[in-house]
């Protein structure tokens, strides 16, 4: 109350000092009565000073105090506070006040904590463990502390463990920045970096997120409007084999419709570069996949049918072409110029009336083809296969 120090045994004055005299401060009535007596003795004149209200916090001890003083001092002599040495006062004792001011009175108080397993003694002027923490250089949001931060720091001192918090990274764009923090969350791991993000920017991951030890929170810088535009999403074409159907022959069954899509997307700075990021896509329309039929049918040439039979009819092709071709109608020489069953050169073939690559005729084609061959050089298979014509007599 007005007129006491509010400090009871703070332990601020030395032995053996007087403290000043306490203000008598009357009741809000009697003070008016009092006023309007001084006013009437004065003759109706003005008075020296007017009785003015402070707010007073003396090492937590929050006062009101009246005083008819112009100073910080004068308010602390109202209360009946007189400072040691090592007390410290806001404002400074010589600074002019007005009512609904405010004064603080901090004296001297032993802080002792064992921070990750190291004991270290502070002599700090705070009235709780929250204003010591700042005075001893530790961010109060980057410890673990034994204690809640608004507990008093009472005149023989506190004692507290403490263990620095998980340390983070924040990214932003590439500027890095390293924090400990409690915060449970990715946005408050942001905060403890005093990284503050826009409307647009791009938080990994996301804000809401909770936060985890050692991680590393990166922050893509909008430059802009997420922007939205119609995409077309083309369709595919599928080809179906038909065996009904001539060979080469196409049949559209299903004509192809392309889709659409919106894309969002939102310029960002990423490597210190202006980039464009896709921020989301929706699919308005599915495309329609076209379908086509290839014929597969092989149709009989009737017009030109290969000779043959005859004599070389009677013998064994089949021997001839496992020879020549291991009895493939397909086969290419490894050294170029010979194909098909009866390893045709592709001169040898067009005498006969082949066309094309002797490979690509059916296998019945080529066997009597090879059989016109034979007749026309009138059996004299050694002038053809050499090798293997051996085999047309097994």
């Amino acid at each position: 109350m007005p007129g006491k120090s509010g400090r009871k045994g703070s332990g601020r004055r030395a032995k053996g000092r007087r403290r000043s005299r306490p203000a008598l401060l009357l009741p809000v009535p009697l003070l008016a009565a009092a006023v309007a007596v001084v006013l009437a003795v004065a003759g109706g004149g003005t008075a020296l000073a007017m009785e003015k209200s402070v707010s007073l916090d003396a090492d937590g001890e929050q006062t009101r105090v009246r005083t008819f003083g112009d100073t910080v001092q004068d308010v602390l002599d109202s209360a009946g506070i007189e400072l040691d040495e090592h007390d410290v006062v806001a404002p400074s004792p010589d600074t002019s006040v007005s009512a609904g001011d405010h004064v603080v009175v901090r004296s001297p108080r032993e802080v002792t904590v064992d921070l990750d397993g190291h004991e270290h003694a502070h002599r700090v002027n705070a009235a709780t463990l929250s204003e010591a923490l700042h005075q001893i250089g530790l961010d109060p949001e980057g410890v673990e502390l034994s204690r809640a931060h608004d507990t008093p720091i009472p005149e023989d001192g506190l004692s507290v463990s403490a263990e620095r918090a998980p340390r983070m990274v924040v990214m932003h764009d590439t500027v890095r920045t390293e924090t400990r923090t409690t915060g449970e969350t990715v946005a408050e791991v942001l905060s403890a970096a005093g990284v503050e993000t826009g409307e647009h920017d791009i938080v990994t991951p996301e804000p809401d997120e909770p936060a985890e030890p050692d991680m590393v929170v990166r922050v893509l810088p909008a430059l802009g409007e997420p922007e939205t535009e119609e995409v077309v999403i083309e369709a595919e074409t599928v080809e179906r084999d038909n065996p009904d159907l001539p060979e080469g022959e196409r049949e559209v069954i299903t004509e192809p419709e392309d889709g659409v899509k919106e894309v969002t997307t939102l310029l960002v700075l990423r490597h210190g570069e202006e980039v464009e990021h896709q921020l989301s896509e929706e699919v308005v329309t599915e495309p329609v996949e076209g379908l086509v039929e290839v014929g597969t049918k092989v149709e009989e040439d009737t017009s030109s049918p290969p000779e043959g039979g005859g004599e070389a009819g009677g013998l064994n092709w089949a021997g001839l072409a496992e020879c020549e071709s291991n009895g493939n109608p397909s086969a290419v020489n490894s050294a170029g110029g010979y194909y098909g069953l009866y390893q045709f050169s592709t001169t040898t073939w067009a005498s006969v009336g082949g066309s094309g690559l002797p490979s690509e005729a059916s296998a019945a084609e080529q066997t009597q083809r090879a059989q016109q061959l034979y007749d026309t050089v009138g059996g004299d298979w050694q002038s053809q296969w050499p090798h293997c014509g051996v085999h047309l007599f097994d």
